[in-house]
């Protein structure tokens, strides 16, 4: 659902219980600047001389030109560009794209696109400093380097070959979208298609089989996670019932949504090691260990959608914070199963 505009004594409507209260953000301010014309905005000239490391094994195309956008005019966004909040313009770049997805298409509207990921950018680096007051172990990282997924699709071994995604997208861990703990995830794609989330995709083989040594000798520890009120609300209670559903009911239907969400690569049968008969097979069989849902645009546009996301991430924060004590445990630390 849409996040409605909050004042200062309104709590703002989202998928969250009504005892969680982000703390205050503070709007940064914004440059006056409509369509186009936001190339000279204050966020447009810092950003503008950066060379995005994403593009440098791409040729150099023609120039951008002054082609107008296929959607009627009076669809153009007007308003500020804010580091707290994703632009209209920039959605329509990813919508245009979508429709227009070739290298000529992409060189001529070259502009169009460092303007659309200067917002992006922007809009990810105060992310970042936000979520670093909700999961303390999250750096800040240099944004682009560290964090960053690019635009530009590795099409060796695709059968799509559409040279570019059609969406911006970012991660954040103690090592950013890299290494092996558990990361938070965004995405930003037209037509309802964001995405938010995180946890552990496809972890190499030594952290899968510490993840399987959990569950087996102690399940409660995940279980405890995927039933908790706030988190069945925002990842796995599709039909919006837990609260007419006795606790065990809950602790199924989430376990069925964990599962679900995670089932494309799961395992067949039982990992080796593993009683075929185990009474939790279902998640040990499991490669991937996530969650996430869609946003939609007017969420993405929305004012306040900084103060959403952020309260997302605060919901997601103690699954990522349990799956990196399992893989990737500080010193001095057991995790819960024991050794």
């Amino acid at each position: 659902m849409a996040v409605k505009r909050r004042t200062k004594r309104e709590p703002a409507s989202r998928v969250l219980s009504a005892d969680t209260r982000p703390h205050k953000i503070v709007k940064k301010p914004g440059v006056r600047g409509t369509s186009h014309a936001a190339l000279k905005s204050k966020k447009g000239a810092r950003l503008r001389g950066e060379r995005d490391r994403d593009e440098r094994d791409e040729p150099i195309g023609d120039e951008a030109s002054n082609t107008p956008s296929s959607e009627p005019e009076e669809d153009l966004a007007t308003g500020d560009y804010t580091n707290d909040t994703i632009h209209s313009e920039t959605l329509r770049f990813l919508k245009d794209l979508a429709k227009n997805n070739d290298r000529d298409w992409f060189h001529v509207h070259k502009d169009i696109y460092k303007t659309a990921l200067a917002d992006f950018k922007s809009f990810s680096s105060t992310l970042q400093e936000e979520l670093t007051k909700v999961d303390w172990t999250v750096p800040i990282l240099p944004l682009e380097r560290h964090n960053l997924f690019r635009i530009h699709r590795d099409v060796r071994f695709s059968n799509s070959k559409v040279p570019y995604k059609e969406y911006f997208s970012v991660a954040f861990s103690r090592t950013g979208k890299q290494g092996h703990y558990a990361k938070y995830y965004l995405s930003i794609q037209p037509g309802d298609q964001s995405f938010i989330g995180g946890g552990l995709w496809h972890p190499e083989a030594t952290h899968l089989s510490l993840m399987r040594r959990e569950i087996d000798r102690n399940p409660r520890g995940l279980k405890d996670i995927l039933v908790s009120r706030d988190f069945f609300t925002n990842f796995l209670d599709a039909t919006g019932s837990r609260g007419r559903l006795p606790a065990k009911a809950v602790e199924n239907q989430a376990i069925k949504s964990f599962l679900e969400r995670n089932s494309e690569d799961a395992l067949k049968t039982a990992p080796k090691g593993y009683d075929k008969e185990h009474d939790d097979i279902d998640l040990l069989r499991l490669k991937s260990y996530t969650v996430g849902k869609r946003i939609k645009d007017s969420e993405i546009l929305h004012s306040n959608s900084m103060e959403f996301m952020v309260d997302v991430f605060r919901v997601l924060e103690p699954f990522i914070t349990y799956l990196n004590s399992i893989v990737m445990p500080d010193p001095g630390t057991a995790t819960t199963g024991g050794q």
